[in-house]
């Protein structure tokens, strides 16, 4: 797609994301109000184990949607009929293996959570969220096509629908199964209507015809072990920690914890958003311009990034308590260090998120394969030992902010070196900076409450 588009077209993506994202968000929200009036906050602890084990299985991707898009972006850019038919030919193969070997994985999970009496809500949960991810095959084409705009209006509506479908089934009848399959059949059915409105708008989804690359397809391959490690570690830190709170420190706290988190994320929302509409643009560059002249767009994005985290971190941490106890009840989030900690991660994994979209359109994966794993090693191990000897909710978290500090210097490095042939220009700005407006956080955070 020519640049020219694809900029206004951001615009719509953000304009129509952050639109829809907030008539759902303030649906949910009123929706997770009523779920406490009439159920515990253990209940909230179980949605939020259920929701974090799928991320972290969905690694399972390995990346190839990532990559299948971008080589979606580029058959269509060369206006390549057969071969952008291909890619999705191609796209439907990898959803259904994947997706089946998810929900295999899935359901073993749900026997294990039966000791606790959750089978049937955790085995409702994982089949409507695998069946959401195969549909996403399709819906590929039009992220490719950078109409992220329709994507975000389905899959909204869906959530919307589906949280005052909750709010009617958790005030009449307080069954929490009820509860958890309404909630799905209310996405998976927009999901449903996502799949046939992207083959109306782009009408060369529905042809036959369509032939791969094989070199594109033997290099897809041969990354794969290293993609996997890339997905893991950028889904890692987002659900490691309130898993880590419901088994060591139980449901209860990780209902708590949960809500702290549920109020973060509604933070974290327009930035997301953000991110996923200018991905398409940094692939496009990358692609047309090089390493080079990517650089220059790398770090003007890298300070946009910085001071945009900052902000909705700083936003956070002055509001999210008093938040949190007029809509929950104080005795429905946890306070402390929680709070600062939570606003530390905000920023520290949206500032990560430029580096991760650079690293994805460079594909420069089986370089540093080892970095996500020995980082997701090392929490878990020091997690599970300080556990044993303090007993603090907020060591998981603790650990996790320490070391996603520590990654964004080096990440940062890496990406300059590999695009401009040295890094050490990098390394020192980014460390104080990131230094700097972690230290105004916790600044904030001290003088604030």
């Amino acid at each position: 797609m020519d640049r020219s588009v694809r900029f206004p077209q951001t615009m719509r993506n953000f304009a129509s994301g952050s639109l829809f994202s907030l008539l759902s968000g303030i649906t949910m929200y009123i929706s997770r109000i009523v779920f406490l009036k009439y159920m515990t906050v253990d209940y909230l602890g179980y949605t939020s184990l259920f929701e974090h084990v799928f991320l972290l299985v969905s690694v399972l991707d390995s990346g190839v949607a990532t990559s299948l898009t971008s080589f979606m972006a580029r058959a269509l850019a060369a206006g390549d009929e057969r071969k952008k038919n291909g890619v999705l030919k191609e796209a439907r193969r990898v959803y259904l293996v994947v997706s089946t070997l998810m929900l295999t994985v899935l359901f073993s999970i749900s026997l294990i959570l039966g000791r606790k009496g959750l089978f049937l809500p955790s085995l409702f949960y994982f089949l409507g969220q695998c069946a959401q991810y195969y549909l996403g095959w399709r819906i590929l084409a039009l992220n490719a096509s950078g109409r992220n705009d329709i994507v975000s209006r389905y899959v909204h509506m869906g959530r919307t629908i589906g949280a005052v479908a909750e709010i009617a089934v958790i005030s009449l009848t307080g069954s929490f199964t009820l509860y958890v399959a309404v909630s799905m059949v209310a996405v998976i059915l927009s999901y449903i209507l996502l799949f046939f409105k992207a083959g109306r708008v782009s009408p060369w989804m529905n042809e036959r015809e369509g032939v791969i690359d094989k070199k594109e397809e033997k290099y897809l391959i041969s990354v794969l072990p290293s993609m996997f490690s890339h997905r893991f570690g950028s889904l890692f830190f987002r659900c490691y920690e309130i898993i880590a709170v419901n088994l060591v420190f139980g449901f209860s706290v990780g209902g708590r914890y949960s809500n702290m988190l549920f109020i973060s994320t509604a933070f974290m929302t327009v930035f997301w958003i953000f991110q996923s509409s200018v991905t398409g643009i940094v692939g496009d560059h990358y692609a047309m311009e090089g390493r080079r002249d990517s650089f220059l767009l790398f770090r003007k994005m890298e300070a946009v990034n910085l001071l945009f985290s900052f902000l909705a971190a700083l936003v956070f941490l002055i509001f999210s308590k008093k938040i949190g106890e007029l809509s929950f009840g104080k005795d429905n989030i946890l306070e402390g260090a929680v709070p600062l900690l939570l606003s530390l991660e905000i920023f520290l994994n949206s500032t990560r998120t430029t580096l991760t979209v650079f690293r994805d359109a460079m594909g420069d994966y089986h370089r540093d394969w080892w970095k996500p794993v020995l980082e997701a090693v090392s929490v878990v191990c020091l997690t599970f030992f300080l556990s044993s000897k303090y007993s603090f909710y907020s060591i998981p978290l603790s650990i996790s902010v320490t070391l996603l500090f520590l990654s964004i210097p080096i990440d940062s490095f890496i990406v300059t070196r590999r695009l401009k042939g040295k890094g050490y220009s990098s390394f020192i700005p980014v460390f104080i900076s990131t230094l700097v407006f972690s230290i105004v956080l916790i600044l904030v955070g001290y003088f604030w409450g």
